[in-house]
């Protein structure tokens, strides 16, 4: 998820470019190895297969309890480029996003420095180093069901490649039915329409529409490919790693006694670039000399782990 277009997002600190945290420069630590042995052969050629696949028991409470904390956070003290899709600051029952949180929360600091998810990522992208993107919170109280349209990431994003990989994990026990789904093997079909998150996917996200080729989005929900949507029940410690040309969206928090708290880390590696596009993209940065096609290695775009 994203927010609205023309929304351009902050440049970030450069006080942590420079950190001594970044992992390609010591040798990873046992947790972060245990991560890292998750992306086995098998789940690796089911992600390139499926464009999605789901890990169990990945990460443990010594990292969920700090990310838990750290989500709190951010709806303590909100940003000023927190997406509010229900409620508001202060307001009871809330559905909201926000991302670029890394520099403020240093829990999500850690996490990504130092938990083994970047060099997982890796795995999955083939890739022999990855760039941060971004950190992104996704989250809605009990019984907040409003809808997550489908839509790939991509598209709507200034980036392109196919090493572009997103990291997904609740931090709350997520049924089926409030999960993000995926269209198997959508993240191979091309490009579909960018749909709008202000009013549930009726009208297109940006206001110049979509490229001839965009492909209408199909009935994921009654429809004969219905039968090629993957979800999964999720415990704290899951995670699902999928393609930035997944298709993907979800129901909606169906809980009335719990939250929905999940976190998506963003990774790319060695063939993603830098795109302009014409009809802008969401989000979008400034302050940066970044020009289309080039190479993201850049202190937008950090490098955080090479193999």
């Amino acid at each position: 998820m994203r927010g609205q277009s023309g929304t351009a997002a902050p440049a970030r600190p450069t006080a942590f470019f420079a950190s001594p945290l970044s992992p390609y420069t010591r040798a990873m630590g046992p947790r972060a190895t245990a991560v890292t042995r998750h992306a086995t052969e098998d789940a690796i050629q089911r992600y390139w297969a499926d464009g999605a696949v789901c890990l169990n028991g990945v990460f443990d409470e010594t990292w969920l309890a700090p990310l838990r904390e750290g989500c709190e956070a951010t709806r303590a003290n909100p940003s000023p480029d927190t997406h509010w899709y229900a409620g508001g600051p202060g307001a009871t029952d809330v559905f909201y996003n926000v991302s670029y949180s890394w520099p403020r929360v240093a829990a999500f600091r850690r996490f990504i420095w130092d938990s083994g998810v970047a060099a997982l990522a890796a795995r999955f992208a083939r890739a022999r180093k990855v760039n941060l993107l971004w950190d992104g919170v996704f989250y809605r109280t009990a019984g907040l069901d409003q809808p997550t349209p489908w839509h790939q990431d991509v598209p709507y994003w200034p980036l392109e490649g196919d090493t572009i990989v997103s990291v997904w994990m609740p931090l709350d026990p997520a049924p089926a039915d409030s999960v993000l789904a995926f269209y198997k093997g959508s993240h191979r079909m091309g490009r579909f329409k960018r749909l709008s998150f202000r009013d549930g996917g009726k009208s297109s996200h940006f206001a110049v529409g979509d490229p001839a080729d965009a492909q209408p989005i199909p009935d994921l929900e009654h429809g004969p490919e219905a039968t090629k949507v993957l979800r999964w029940a999720m415990a704290p410690g899951d995670c699902v790693v999928f393609h930035g040309y997944a298709l993907h969206g979800s129901p909606g928090n169906k809980s009335a006694e719990r939250p929905l708290r999940a976190l998506t880390f963003r990774f790319a590696g060695e063939d993603a670039t830098y795109a302009e596009r014409p009809e802008g993209t969401s989000p979008r940065f400034t302050g940066h000399s970044l020009k289309h096609g080039d190479a993201l290695d850049s202190e937008l775009f950090p490098v955080v782990w090479r193999a």
